[in-house]
């Protein structure tokens, strides 16, 4: 479980990146985004085949450059991901298509390539399919013990990190998570508790999760508090 910064590129330019000035350098700036090191368990395919790969066995403060052949990035482009939809699948959902045009369709990110008699071409390859892509990456942490791991999974999963602790015995250990309004109010709370719960099993061995809201615990004590004896 290690903490990553990286950044990208294809001939054409920067595609992503991790740390802030070089996006603001490159006039790729999101100011609604984070900039900071991405989250990675490696080996679990959750960033590009090659930066997998290339990310086994790395230490913190270790750096590499890695030349990623298609395969090992967005993969190849093929004519099998290229489909003609009816246009009355678009008319139905209340779209005008055109050449050029950038869309989601079952959930995909499609690119309109061609409109004409009353059918629609779509390209469903990825938009950096084929192309070769060159990264710089830094492992800048490694979460080894039990609880660096926690908080670890807690903040990939929740997207902040969380106070939390832990109790129970080897092989009964439980956590409880304290959860903010802010993130209990995110539509996907939902979704990122069953995460959560999934990966603490899978990576930790722990089964037992719960969630309490700050204040939750000190309130309950507060009410334990004997009334004062009057004179």
């Amino acid at each position: 479980m290690v903490r990553v910064s990286y950044t990208g590129w294809v001939e054409e330019g920067l595609i992503e990146t991790t740390d802030e000035k070089v996006a603001k350098k490159e006039g790729a700036y999101d100011e609604k985004r984070q900039y900071k090191p991405a989250a990675v368990i490696v080996g679990e395919g959750m960033v590009l085949p090659g930066l997998d790969k290339g990310l086994e066995g790395m230490k913190t403060g270790e750096k590499k450059k890695l030349e990623l052949k298609p395969a090992d990035a967005f993969g190849e482009r093929s004519f099998k991901f290229i489909k003609l939809v009816p246009m009355r699948d678009f008319r139905k959902q209340k779209v005008n298509p055109f050449p050029g045009m950038v869309l989601e369709i079952e959930g995909r990110p499609a690119r309109i390539q061609s409109v004409s008699s009353g059918r629609v071409r779509v390209d469903f390859n990825h938009p950096l399919a084929g192309k070769d892509v060159t990264y710089e990456l830094k492992v800048e942490s490694e979460a080894k013990t039990e609880k660096e791991k926690i908080a670890f999974l807690i903040e990939r999963d929740f997207r902040e990190p969380l106070d939390f602790t832990v109790s129970g015995a080897k092989g009964k250990k439980n956590i409880t998570v304290d959860v903010p309004e802010s993130v209990k109010g995110n539509k996907l709370y939902p979704i990122m508790t069953q995460v959560f719960k999934v990966e603490a099993d899978k990576y930790l061995g722990i089964k037992e999760v719960g969630y309490r809201e700050p204040g939750a615990k000190a309130e309950k004590k507060e009410a334990k508090k004997p009334s004062p004896k009057k004179s």
